[in-house]
């Protein structure tokens, strides 16, 4: 991906610090999504003012995109959370 897509030399991929690299590739999916993103607005708007349809359709009906899905951030109760707190191991310390 990092030749093909992001139009990188063999010697900038290796220059480069993991993150940057996670960073490009992240922009350049994204880049893709709001395309998609276009099509299926489009796509599902067509089909809404067909004169034939059965039923609208959502543009997340015809294709899903990662920023479509729910957060990944969990929802804890405060006594989950102490509890994992309370699991982690203490880290010494190296004074």
């Amino acid at each position: 991906m990092a030749f093909a897509e992001l139009g990188l030399t063999e010697k900038e991929f290796f220059a480069l610090p993991p993150f940057r690299t996670y960073m490009m590739q992240m922009r350049y999916n994204r880049e893709i999504e709001r395309r998609w993103e276009q099509t299926r607005m489009l796509v599902s708007m067509q089909h809404n003012t067909s004169q034939g349809r059965k039923r609208n359709i959502t543009p997340q009906q015809i294709i899903k995109l990662s920023f479509d899905r729910q957060s990944g951030i969990p929802e804890w109760t405060q006594e989950e959370a102490q509890e994992l707190i309370n699991k982690w191991p203490d880290i010494p310390n190296s004074n």
